[in-house]
């Protein structure tokens, strides 16, 4: 694996066309097309390739001093009022690899399909993640420590991508926002703890894992959490120890959707639905919006659950709870429910010791 790098010389990128003026990865970043792919990349990738022309993509190339990295971009919805926002997908680790194409085989061709039904006037970037590196560390279980000083290269040059961008569409800074799946929820969390409420207004990671211990640092920033209930890849336990820790710290907005009954790919149910989009595109930095997640509740956590483990009592939601109240979705009848009880019924919120670290797929 190359030797990570650090990308960005400032922590808040709101401030980040004044105070990194000077700094060297973004001072020598330039954006240009990527070449023409060879005849053999056009016949191997022939369903990414008709994939990005259905999309309406573009692929291009970010160099800094820090390396290179190459992304597909959609422009959306450009005649809608307003500025442009920004979302960032990160793909998992089967997609890894140097066409600039491979990425587009999951979860985009949906998010498009939402970004265009839904009418949200955004700019998409699917950077890819070269063959020999993934986003971030990939633990399975256990503390993961804190955060390194310095992101792996790929993943550090991300801000600087969304930086150039905000500069050339002068999209909206406040309304910037990080999904992934697999290797690319892991690495959603990385951009989440890392940066903060410096660069994103919201996070959605899916089937993705990080350490409980880093939940202080999104302690005010709205994260939508997804998971399969029997995801054997990316353990589920990962999604409830970081929704636990995160409502400890006081971040009343910040959900959980654990899908009973599916395994790692829950990314597709997830993308699917139009509210997870109307919720991610309401947040905005210095505003709480109270824009709830629209799936059905079944039942909410309280303070006194935390390390009980969660009720959940199949009913409507309840009178009197309100958005960021925290609630737990699944698919309620009585056989599910009782399933739910039992791997829900934590006794504590510890991690388990560590794993072998294993790559998501």
């Amino acid at each position: 694996m190359k030797k990570h790098l650090l990308v960005l010389g400032c922590a808040a990128l709101a401030a980040f066309g004044a105070a990194c003026s000077s700094d060297p990865a973004l001072k020598s970043a330039v954006i240009t097309p990527m070449e023409e792919p060879s005849e053999q990349i056009q016949q191997r990738f022939a369903n990414e390739i008709r994939t990005l022309n259905e999309l309406d993509m573009k692929q291009e190339v970010l160099t800094n001093c820090n390396g290179v990295l190459r992304y597909c971009q959609g422009v959306y919805n450009e005649d809608e009022p307003g500025k442009f926002a920004i979302l960032v997908f990160l793909h998992g680790f089967g997609e890894r690899g140097e066409e600039n194409l491979a990425q587009l085989r999951l979860a985009v061709p949906e998010i498009v399909k939402q970004m265009r039904e839904g009418k949200h006037k955004v700019i998409v970037l699917a950077p890819e993640c070269p063959g020999d590196q993934v986003w971030a560390p990939l633990h399975r279980g256990g503390a993961m420590g804190d955060l390194m000083e310095e992101p792996y290269q790929a993943l550090g040059m991300i801000p600087v991508l969304i930086e150039k961008k905000i500069e050339e569409f002068k999209a909206d800074r406040k309304r910037v926002y990080v999904t992934g799946l697999s290797m690319g929820g892991y690495g959603c969390w990385d951009l989440l703890a890392r940066y903060g409420t410096d660069i994103f207004a919201a996070g959605m990671p899916c089937c993705g894992g990080s350490d409980p211990n880093r939940a202080e640092k999104m302690s005010d920033l709205p994260v939508m959490i997804f998971h399969g209930s029997d995801d054997t890849t990316v353990p589920p336990q990962l999604a409830r120890w970081m929704y636990i820790t995160m409502r400890k710290t006081g971040n009343r907005n910040v959900f959980l959707r654990e899908y009973f009954g599916v395994g790692h790919n829950c990314w597709d149910k997830a993308y699917s639905s139009k509210d997870t989009w109307d919720w991610l595109f309401s947040q905005r930095l210095g505003h709480q919006s109270d824009v709830h997640p629209g799936y059905q509740p079944v039942g909410p956590v309280t303070a006194s659950q935390y390390e009980k483990g969660f009720g959940f009592n199949g009913g409507p939601r309840p009178k009197g709870s309100k958005p960021g109240d925290g609630f737990i979705s699944a698919f309620p009848n009585a056989e599910e429910q009782a399933k739910q009880r039992e791997w829900q019924a934590l006794e504590s919120v510890e991690p388990a010791p560590a794993e072998d670290e294993k790559p998501a797929e």
